[in-house]
Parts: structure tokens; C-alpha cells; sequence
């Protein structure tokens, strides 16, 4: 992508220009009319961002020169400011365009979206930060907006059959979401039936880890760069404080470039994209209350907890998240001082002694024990007449007539053909995406978990704790219930990078993320971790999960037509949010089936940051 920026801009705002995908030319908007007219037609950018809109004569100069693509214009504009207090972008989803009359085809191409400012106090970098995402996010739905619509206008909006590779907690919504559209839903999975004892270690991310997962506003968060600035320390070794826990012998040009790409992400654009993710909670937060009203059954006996508390150990990172909180909801959470929490949730009065955290917010949210969770989904959907297809591994693509995709291979060698597909396998998926836009993008991230008794000392919400510069800077603690009826606390947290094997784990390293994951129990919970570690708790309950993760940060969702005309949609790198995005991945699949569109088709498009940098394996438009 190619942004001209046509004017002069404050000391502040020169570093935002660093880099191949801004052309500033300062003297250009003084000067509209001839002069900037053939640096459009020279130049050819993507995105004119000014102060004025371009004339007739400009506008057909940078037509002929740009061929067929649109003519995109962010118009700064201070005098349209809102005039009231700033919202989050993540609540201004998308901006909008419109299109101006102008010179013959290149004026109908023209479209402009206005960037005001959100106030006179407001920085100049941060509108011009806000006014190139809002470039970005234009040149995206220019681009791959009408190859989507295309493709979704043809499809087949009756009950089709559906098949659904992989059966973690994202998929098993969306084959729920499906069954109540009318669709006929198969599952191919190649684990066991999460609903039996079967190994631990049999069973991908969302039944191989402990037994919680956890929904608030701020999940999936973006993941740019470490404690002491600088990209996150992908190949530096846990036990040296980075998330490197994969052999670094095995790891190759592949995990390079994916690491490099996450490094090189501007810091306005990193923020732009962890804005869209945040949108996409709020969206899913409205929809998990209807899931909860709707299906009550689901949530019954799987340990919904409401109410997170959230500790920090660092008062600067207390006050950034109360900030980030109020950008995010109008919903009143409360802010309380660490003896407040300490009298309130008892259980932490050690930690609070021992200056663990220096004080928390309560906000929305809610756990449950995913693994129950999973054999309610699992369950309702068999009742609406799901066939699953357990411990049946899918290797490959199949391609049909002129490469599209036509079936699915099963390890076994059998050939699976359906009206559509939908492939969600989490990190495990690399051979199956062979071929695809999305091939290459999810890695896996380790994450590890353990198991304390329940201190029964008043632990009233289940936790979120963010520990600054520490190995296992944020941990949720969530309390569950055993089979016996007893109470436990489930301990999950850490960063281990495996590189785009999920089965590329160092036990070294391993066993240097259980260790901070296990500095953080005995901070928090000392007298409860003394008693599992006695009782031989602590080492039983020890389980780590393969979470995918993308190096932008952004999850995937990857619309292709297939050879009989159906869809073939690729979903997941939902990083450390599947379960909190889920409900409304299960909403953008099911839009896509009945032809229509919906925003996430387009923001987690696989291809949006090499479109960015403008990669020539990019196959644009996509």
C-alpha cells in the first residue's frame, strides 16, 4: 500500500511517515491543481491523504494513470470534529466512504472518507495515526471487498451440507450456529471425542489444556512488543525470559519471515489492528448473552462464573487498562486499591501482604470450564443432528477443475465431498492449508497450565493477573469444580513460540514456562500451592495447549469459491481469543453461507498485512 501525503505535518508526526507505504510530499497541497495532479499520475498511490479534496483535472489524471483501481481519498478535516468526548476506534468499527461526482469514469471511481479530528486537544500524531489506519482499512475493503461479494453472490443460500474440519471450541459453535440455519453439519476431527477420558495429550487446544477458559472485552489481545520494547522475543529462550520454546535447531526460513513480519508492523498500524480485534469482543460479548438466552442448556453444569477481577502489579499498567476499559464500554466496573481487594477476596491477603499487586478493576466477563462446555456443544449439536467423525485426521486438500478445491482427503483415504467447508484446526492445520491464502500465517503458542486446591478463603471471582516483566506476565486463574464436587483453582498462563510445528517443543524450555507459571500460584496462593505441591497435585495437574497465533495479531478468515461452487472458509489464529470470539466467527461463517457479507470477511482477510507491505505472493485480489 502506497499513501501520498500532500502537506506539511508537525515534528511529532514525522516518524509515523517512516518507511515504504508513505510518500510525503509537503509542498504538494499548497500547490492543488497541475502540480499535484501529475505526481498522482506519476506516482500512482493507493491513498491521497489531505486537507483538500482533489479537483476534476487531478482526479482524471490519477485515473488514467491507476488503470481500473479506485481512487481512494482520507480527507483530514479538523472542522468536522465530533466536538465531544473520544471513542475508542474499536467502537467506530469502520469508517465510511462516499463517492463524489467528478471527471468521467476516473470521478465515479473517486472515494472519499473523512477523518476528522476528536478534538483540538487532541495530538496531531494520534490523528494522523488514526487518519492512515483508516487508509488501510480503505484500501482493504477496496480491494478485496467486490472479489468477496462476487463470490458470496453466487452461492447456493438454501440447506446445504456442510463439513467442518476440526472440532475445537470455535468450530463446534459454528456447526451449532449452522444446525439452527437449517444446514446439514458433519465433523471431522482428528482427536478423540472430547466428551471421553481419553489422554490429555490425544486432544488439540481447546481439550488438551486445563479446563477454563475465560471471555472479557480486552482477549486476543495484539501481541507487538515485549516489556522492554522491541518485537516480542520469539527466539529467545523462555528460561531467559523470551517465548522461544521450540527447538531453534528445527526452526527454519519459514519461522524467520514470520517472525520479521511481526517485527516490522508499524506501531499505528499494530494499534489499528488490535482495534478491530476489540470490536470484534464487543460484538461477540452481545453475542454470547444471546447464546446464553437462547440456549441456556448449554451453560448449565460447566462452572459459569460471572465477573472477572483483574490484578496488576504495576500501577503505570493499572492505570493504562482502566483507560483502555473506559474506551471500550459505557458499562461501569469499579477500581479497587489492593487492601479493597484483599477484604474482599480474602484469598489474596497473602499475596497482598507479600506486595504481589498494587490494586485491580472488577469488569464483565465470565468463565467456564471449557472441557464440560465442549460436551454441551457437542451434545446439542448431535440432538440437532451433527454426525461427528472422531480420531479422523484430514491431510489435504483435494483440488478440482482448475485447482479450485473439490473434497477433502482423509488420512484413511477416504474422499469427503460436501456443498461447503469450513476449516478451523487451530495450530494443527499446516499440511491441510497447503495451497491457501492462510497457508504459512498460524503458528503454535504454548501455553501451560496447572491445578491448585481452592483456599476456601473467599474467592469470590475468577482471575486475570498481569505481572509486568515477568515470565508469565498475565495469567487467568479460574475457578473450577472437580467430579467430586470439590473446588480447585486452574492456573493458565505463558508464551512459548513452537514456530509453525506445534509439536516442536523443547523440554527444557517446557519445563522453564511450568516453572513461571508456578512462580506466579505460590505469589498468589502460597498456602494452596504448598498443599498441591505436597499431595503430588501440582505435577498431576501439569497440561499445556497449542494455542494458533498469527505474527500480525490478527485472527483469519479466508473466503475461497471451490470447484463445485460452494465455499471453502478458513477460520482461526485467533492468538489467545478463540473461545472469546467464537459466537461471532459462528455469526461470519454463517453469513458467508447464506451469500451475504460481513464485516470480518474483509478485516481478517489473510492477506491484509502482506497487502500492506505489498508482497508479490500476495495474489491479489484474493
Amino acid at each position: 500500500m502506497l499513501v501520498l501525503l500532500d502537506h506539511p505535518v508537525p515534528t511529532s508526526v514525522e516518524p509515523l511517515l517512516n518507511g515504504a507505504h508513505v510518500l510525503h510530499r509537503p509542498a504538494l497541497g499548497a500547490r492543488p491543481g497541475a502540480l499535484r495532479g501529475r505526481e498522482l499520475a506519476r506516482t500512482r498511490p493507493d491513498v491521497l491523504l489531505t486537507r483538500s479534496l482533489p479537483a476534476a483535472a487531478e482526479t482524471a489524471a490519477w485515473g488514467a494513470a491507476a488503470g481500473e483501481r479506485p481512487l481512494v481519498v482520507v480527507l483530514l478535516d479538523r472542522a468536522a470534529g465530533p466536538g465531544g468526548p473520544r471513542r475508542s476506534a474499536a467502537r467506530v468499527h469502520r469508517p465510511s466512504a462516499r463517492r463524489l461526482p467528478g471527471a468521467g469514469p476516473a470521478g465515479s471511481r473517486l472515494r472519499v472518507t473523512a477523518c476528522p479530528s476528536a478534538g483540538a486537544a487532541e495530538p496531531p500524531a494520534d490523528l494522523y495515526a488514526r487518519a492512515l489506519a483508516t487508509a488501510e482499512r480503505r484500501f482493504l475493503a477496496e480491494r478485496v471487498g467486490p472479489v468477496l461479494a462476487g463470490r458470496l453472490g453466487a452461492v447456493r443460500q438454501e440447506a446445504a451440507s456442510v463439513v467442518l474440519v476440526g472440532a475445537g471450541v470455535v468450530n463446534l459453535l459454528t456447526g451449532l450456529r449452522l444446525l439452527r440455519a437449517g444446514h446439514r453439519v458433519s465433523f471431522y476431527d482428528s482427536g478423540p471425542d472430547p466428551r471421553s477420558d481419553a489422554p490429555w495429550t490425544s486432544f488439540g487446544c481447546s481439550r488438551g489444556g486445563g479446563d477454563a477458559r475465560m471471555f472479557t472485552l480486552t482477549e486476543a489481545d495484539g501481541y507487538f512488543g515485549s516489556p522492554g520494547g522491541g518485537p516480542p522475543p520469539f527466539t529467545q529462550p523462555v528460561k531467559d525470559q523470551g517465548w522461544g520454546l521450540a527447538d531453534l535447531a528445527r526452526l527454519g526460513p519459514a519461522e524467520a519471515a514470520w517472525a520479521e513480519d511481526n517485527a516490522r508492523v508499524p506501531d499505528w498500524l499494530a494499534r489499528s489492528f488490535t482495534e478491530d480485534v476489540l470490536g470484534y469482543n464487543l460484538a461477540s460479548d452481545r453475542l454470547w448473552r444471546e447464546l446464553r438466552h437462547d440456549a441456556p442448556e448449554l451453560f448449565h453444569g460447566v462452572g459459569l462464573r460471572e465477573g472477572i477481577l483483574r490484578v496488576y502489579s504495576d500501577q503505570d499498567v493499572l492505570e493504562a487498562h482502566v483507560e483502555r476499559q473506559h474506551s471500550l464500554t459505557d458499562r461501569r466496573f469499579e477500581i479497587l486499591s489492593a487492601d479493597r481487594i484483599s477484604a474482599r477476596h480474602p484469598a489474596l491477603a497473602a499475596a497482598h501482604r507479600a506486595g504481589a499487586f498494587v490494586g485491580g478493576i472488577e469488569v464483565n466477563g465470565f468463565t467456564v470450564q471449557v472441557h464440560r462446555f465442549l460436551g454441551a456443544v457437542a451434545d446439542a449439536a448431535e440432538r440437532a443432528g451433527a454426525v461427528f467423525h472422531w480420531g479422523r485426521p484430514v491431510d489435504a486438500l483435494v483440488p478440482g477443475e482448475g485447482g479450485a478445491p473439490d473434497a477433502i482427503s482423509c488420512r484413511d483415504g477416504e474422499t469427503v465431498r460436501a456443498d461447503h467447508y469450513v476449516l478451523s484446526t487451530g495450530a494443527y492445520g499446516e499440511a491441510l492449508l497447503r495451497g491457501t491464502a492462510s497457508a504459512g500465517l498460524i503458528h503454535g503458542m504454548v501455553g501451560a497450565w496447572l491445578t491448585l486446591p481452592d483456599p476456601g478463603r473467599g474467592l469470590r471471582n475468577s482471575l486475570k493477573i498481569t505481572r509486568s516483566g515477568h515470565t508469565a506476565a498475565d495469567a487467568n486463574v479460574t475457578v473450577t469444580e472437580g467430579p467430586d464436587g470439590r473446588s480447585f483453582l486452574t492456573v493458565g498462563s505463558g508464551y512459548g513460540w513452537t514456530g509453525a510445528d506445534p509439536d516442536n517443543v523443547d523440554p527444557t524450555q517446557l519445563e522453564a514456562l511450568y516453572a513461571a507459571v508456578e512462580d506466579t500460584a505460590s505469589s498468589f496462593f502460597p498456602d494452596a500451592f504448598d498443599a498441591a505441591r505436597r499431595s503430588g497435585l501440582l505435577e498431576r495437574s501439569r497440561r499445556y495447549c497449542v494455542r494458533p497465533w498469527t505474527a500480525s495479531s490478527l485472527p483469519v478468515f479466508e473466503t475461497a469459491r471451490t470447484a463445485g461452487g460452494g465455499l471453502l472458509l478458513i477460520t482461526g489464529g485467533h492468538n489467545t481469543g478463540g473461545f472469546a470470539q467464537a459466537p461471532v466467527t459462528a455469526e461470519a461463517v454463517a453469513s458467508a453461507l447464506r451469500g451475504e457479507s460481513h464485516p470480518m470477511h474483509i478485516d481478517y482477510h489473510p492477506n491484509r498485512l502482506r497487502m500492506f507491505y505489498g508482497q508479490k505472493d500476495a495474489r491479489l485480489p484474493a
